[in-house]
């Protein structure tokens, strides 16, 4: 102590070794001197606080701060309250108390070193001895000394609790946690009794100079510091949205012990304390919401009689405080206090319980929680992809849903205006299910309805809310809004512009469109998509709605089947991706509902109604318009088994698109491509495809090959031997014999005549009759979808030029089996089919190039000739124009649907060729076209592309390629063997 007194001079390292010393010392004796107490306990204040302001922390080292806080807490740990330590709690030791008290609260508020702060916020406990295992009476004492460092102590604390994040989460925990323990040991109801009792009994003598430092707790005290504590309280609960667990776990034992210890003294907090509790109810981890739970559970055990009444009261006039506030909390506040908020309106809900069903009898509350929540689940229209994306669940390619297999299709995500996070919506949903379950369903449903009905404005959250209420109740509503959501002004809306619509409208009508001048033009198209966007959302809730209220029902929704299954695949063959996931999904449910496997057997199981309902449709097309869509999607969805019910439904299709041809052919033309694709799908071709006509014959010619590699000139040589040679030449010889009519001796021996070798023409037609007749019904279906297609490949509409395309293509591989019937169908659909290579759109070009792939794959040669007539010319016409564009082009050539077209071309050409079986000359011009693009200079696709057309047609004649490719480049000079022979040049 003497060097720690007297040595002014002492070095910083000295000073540290001293109270390590020190520290040592103290934590392994017993101290009985008050003394000694005192001057190592003033010695160390004095040393941590600057000579000249004593308030304030000296300019000391960490560690030399370290060890002096430390010493400090050995020397209050080790000291016996009862011979020692109750003399620090005397009034004459209020100031050397307070001054130990301003400078630890000065360390843990200033510092930066956080083991720094943390020792500083314990020592401070220590020293108050509020987290002791002392006796009420002496903490009751301690509480008396206390009140008077209370303000000071709670907002430097309240400061630290709700500082930077950047402090880290043991700073805050700490903090909250000494908070919790000095404001408890100052206002805790039993410690203000005992107190009050102890005052009333003694009274210390009191110096005159000190008397403003004593606080007397006194009922007008207490109420003034409950007031001002209830702001710190506020601010304290704002870190019940702290990132870390165990922060939010402190914040919940905090309220907990305050609201159990200082319910009289802190009567203004309780509605605060609850607020924290019930916000935490709905925590991510589970041990802080439980704990919650555990605690308001314990709260609620407490209160007995008037006091649980007056608790309910608290709780519904919070509730109604909140959803007062919820719309403007909604609009201004960051995306955590949303949850927050919402987070304790769950809370509130799950508190009450039951006592919801009363609550909401008051039409206040319930209009004012009604208006609340519409307005916070307000949805935002405004962006056009809910217009312009198309589905890919029923498109007029390939299928992308099979209904065999279990495919992940997304549900819409819905865009808020007043937030963006997720998890507030999933909050949202959970506060409308507590609502249904612990509501009365019949009054929240009608106030919702009446929303519903009277404001367009709050349509759709009206209707989004009902859907979650009723999946937290038993569903018995269900069928009442189904009737309210499938009416026909609700159900049939206008989600998008139809051009084909407007397409063949009256020239009267069309005359007094062009009066509306342009500005009111734009206008009017502007709204249009605002309200195309706002019909499509509301669409999706209505199928939302109708999804969940299957799923609340169960086996009880089969009564209702019949009346939803049509319209839900109406809305599933809808272009409208949004309208049509939402739909699939909505259906996944009810297949879920009525207990079936998957969708195709749900439609399967009723494939008989919706039949009859096309059919009464089909009847009355003009005023709906709707019913192929739902053919395509039961054709898309169901098996072979549905064919002969579908058969009668397909000719009256049929029969439809005749009368209605210019007004209705893409819509129905969709139903013909999934007719096509569906029989392809469940009749697949019996037979694989003969091998290449043109391999075959190269295979025949050259029997050792097993490969159509490039050869050296020595294995050439060695693979076609002699004899082969020979045996090819005579028979070369004996056929042109032939063919010049010489025919010798030997051959009249050999001659056998074959009786009834041409069959009778009429026997042949009879036959061909029966044959017809006989032809599988799906084979005479496509046969008629084909036939309809031919007069549609002229339309001047380019989607509906490719849809056709798409379907004569899917026809010709479904009747692949069936030559006889295939082969007079492509020879009807060629005229208009060969006039689509010089179509206006490249697009419409680029289809035929496919389709004309398909062709050749399942006829084979037979459409050769009409190819190389009709065809080919356009396409090395293209090809030969467009190699002058693009070997001057760069990057942003390839962009352009020139480019795209060129590609196509290049790569399909070779295949082509080769299925095609093309030879001689005809070859010679396919190489033509494709040479020019083998040029560096060219796009690297297409020299790619022109490089496998190239290989294809060497398989077809090595020859011919061979030499056209050394006018390109000849890598060697060929010498003649002998001086007879003339040096052959190849030209450049």
């Amino acid at each position: 102590m003497a060097i720690l007194r007297y040595s002014k001079k002492g070095s910083q390292d000295l000073y540290l070794d001293v109270y390590t010393c020190m520290e040592f010392v103290l934590g392994n004796t017993q101290l009985n001197r008050w003394q000694l107490f005192l001057d190592i306990f003033n010695v160390a204040c004095i040393m941590l606080s600057i000579p000249g302001d004593q308030t304030r922390v000296a300019n000391l080292s960490e560690e030399l701060k370290l060890a002096i806080i430390q010493t400090i807490r050995t020397l209050v740990k080790k000291s016996d309250y009862t011979g020692l330590l109750r003399n620090l709690y005397i009034v004459a030791c209020l100031p050397i108390l307070g001054h130990a008290v301003s400078l630890l609260l000065n360390i843990a508020e200033l510092e930066k070193a956080r083991n720094l702060r943390i020792l500083a916020l314990e020592c401070l406990l220590d020293i108050s001895l509020a987290d002791s295992q002392y006796s009420s009476c002496i903490k009751a004492d301690i509480g008396t000394r206390f009140a008077s460092f209370l303000p000071g102590i709670s907002i430097t604390l309240c400061k630290i609790i709700t500082g930077d994040i950047k402090q880290g989460y043991t700073v805050t925990m700490k903090a909250l946690y000494v908070w919790m323990r000095i404001v408890s040991l100052v206002m805790d109801d039993k410690l203000l009794d005992i107190a009050r009792q102890k005052m009333a009994g003694q009274q210390e003598p009191v110096d005159e100079k000190l008397k403003g430092l004593i606080v007397e707790r006194n009922s007008r005290w207490l109420s003034d510091t409950g007031s001002k504590l209830s702001v710190l309280v506020k601010q304290v609960g704002s870190v019940r949205g702290h990132s870390n667990w165990r922060v939010r776990y402190g914040l919940v034992e905090c309220a907990e012990h305050l609201l159990l210890h200082c319910t009289r003294s802190l009567k203004e907090s309780v509605p605060q304390f609850l607020e924290i509790l019930v916000s935490l109810i709905g925590d991510q981890y589970t041990n802080v919401a439980a704990e919650s739970r555990r605690a308001l559970e314990l709260f609620n055990q407490s209160q007995t009689g008037e006091q649980e009444r007056h608790l309910v009261e608290i709780l519904e006039e919070n509730l109604h405080k909140l959803t007062t506030s919820l719309p403007r909390q909604i609009r201004t506040a960051e995306e955590e206090q949303k949850l927050s908020i919402l987070k304790l309106l769950a809370g509130y809900l799950t508190l009450l319980g039951s006592k919801v069903k009363s609550l909401l009898l008051s039409q206040p509350h319930l209009k004012r929680l009604s208006l609340a929540l519409v307005q916070t689940l307000e949805i935002d229209c405004s962006d056009i992809k809910i217009v312009e994306e198309r589905t890919v669940i029923t498109g007029h390619g390939a299928s992308a849903v099979d209904p065999r297999n279990n495919t992940v299709v997304v549900r819409p995500r819905k865009h808020f205006k007043h937030f963006h996070d997720e998890r507030i919506f999933q909050k949202l949903q959970t506060i409308c299910r507590l609502l249904g379950y612990y509501g009365e369903i019949n009054l929240l449903v009608d106030q919702f309805l009446d929303i519903f009905h009277e404001s367009k404005v709050y349509k759709m959250p009206a209707t989004l809310i009902i859907n979650e209420i009723m999946l937290g109740t038993t569903g018995k509503y269900g069928k009442m809004l189904i009737e309210e959501y499938l009416s026909p002004s609700n159900f049939d809306l206008v989600t998008h512009h139809s051009p084909e619509l407007n397409m063949y409208q009256g020239l009267e009508k069309r005359l007094n469109e062009l009066r509306i001048t342009r500005l009111h033009a734009i206008t009017s198209n502007t709204d249009s998509i605002s309200s195309y966007s706002s019909n499509t959302i509301q669409l999706c809730l209505y199928l939302e709605g109708i999804g969940n209220f299957s799923q609340v029902l169960g086996k009880d929704f089969e009564p209702i089947l019949i009346q939803v299954l049509y319209p839900l695949l109406e809305k599933l063959g809808d272009e409208s991706s949004y309208i049509s996931s939402t739909a699939y999904l909505a259906l996944l449910d009810v297949t879920k509902a009525c207990c079936l496997r998957s969708l195709d057997k749900l439609i399967e199981h009723n494939v008989d109604y919706l039949m009859n309902s096309i059919s009464l449709k089909l009847r009355g097309f003009n005023s709906d318009k709707k019913s192929p869509s739902v053919l395509k999607v039961m054709l898309q969805y169901c098996t072979s088994d549905v064919l002969p019910l579908v058969e009668d439904t397909v000719m009256e299709i049929l029969s439809v698109l005749d009368d209605y041809h210019a007004e209705s052919a893409a819509l129905f033309m969709g139903v013909l491509n999934e007719l096509a694709k569906a029989v392809y799908r469940w009749f697949p071709p019996t037979k694989k495809q003969k091998k290449e006509p043109v391999k075959r014959a190269m295979e025949s010619s050259h029997p050792n090959n097993s490969t159509l590699v490039p050869q050296t000139d020595d294995e050439q040589r060695d693979t076609v031997p002699a004899e082969e040679i020979a045996k090819f030449f005579m028979e070369h010889h004996r056929q042109k014999r032939q063919a010049e009519g010489e025919i010798s001796e030997e051959d009249l021996q050999n001659f056998e005549p074959q009786l009834n070798q041409e069959p009778d023409p009429e026997e042949d037609g009879i036959s061909d009759v029966a044959k017809e007749s006989e032809l599988p019904k799906h084979v005479k279906a496509v046969k008629e979808v084909m036939l309809r297609s031919k007069h549609l490949l002229s339309s001047k509409h380019p989607r509906l030029r490719l849809l056709v395309l798409d379907t004569i293509g899917h026809c010709c591989r479904s009747l692949q089996d069936y030559k006889n019937t295939l082969l007079p169908l492509i020879h009807e659909v060629w005229s208009p089919f060969a006039l689509r290579f010089s179509d206006e759109e490249k697009l419409v070009t680029i289809q035929a190039l496919q389709i004309l792939l398909v062709m050749a794959e399942v006829s084979e040669d037979f459409i050769r000739q009409k190819t190389v007539k009709d065809v080919l010319p356009k396409l090395f016409s293209f090809l030969d124009k467009q190699a002058k564009i693009s070997v001057h082009t760069g990057k942003a050539y390839q962009f352009t649907v020139n480019y795209k077209l060129q590609l196509a071309t290049l790569s399909k050409l070779g295949r082509i060729c080769s299925m095609l079986s093309l030879e001689g000359n005809e070859i010679d011009l396919v190489a033509s076209a494709c040479l020019p693009y083998l040029s560096v200079r060219q796009p690297k696709t297409l020299q790619e592309a022109s490089m496998d057309s190239c290989r294809e047609l060497i398989r077809l004649d090595q020859d011919l390629m061979w030499l056209r490719l050394n006018t390109v480049y000849s890598p060697v000079q060929y010498i003649p063997p002998d001086d007879n022979f003339q040096q052959i040049k190849v030209p450049p």
